[in-house]
């Protein structure tokens, strides 16, 4: 089975899910771009069974950051758990985006992923 890890700026909080992911996506929604404090977030979801994590994190409307750092890393909430793409330790990595969510608010500058979409619209 494949692992893959991740964790905060500071190395406080750590995480590791198995398998491969159920859906890799993006979002423009304006709680992303503010949280991300970029123009999308790139995620990827795995079960929540898949998923472990080890040190202290908080939470604000459902989204774990480290409270040493600040880095936004993932949620966990039914069933699945939603990693921040960019925390994972291996960059670039091979998870490649499928769908987009709230695609209407990308920045005109950005090209629409190509690929079907295969995950929950808007």
């Amino acid at each position: 089975m494949r692992y893959r890890s991740g964790g905060c700026s500071c190395g406080s909080v750590r995480y590791r899910v198995a398998g491969e992911p159920l859906r890799v996506g993006i979002c423009h929604c304006t709680s992303c771009r503010k949280e991300s404090g970029s123009v999308f977030t790139a995620f990827a979801v795995w079960p929540e069974s898949a998923f472990e994590t080890s040190g202290q994190t908080m939470e604000w409307e459902r989204r774990r950051f480290c409270p040493k750092c600040g880095s936004r890393l993932f949620e966990v909430d039914g069933g699945e758990a939603e990693i921040k793409i960019g925390t994972l330790d291996t960059a670039p990595t091979d998870l490649l985006p499928h769908y987009e969510l709230w695609a209407h608010r990308r920045e005109s500058w950005l090209k629409p992923i190509d690929r079907p979409a295969a995950a929950p619209a808007e």
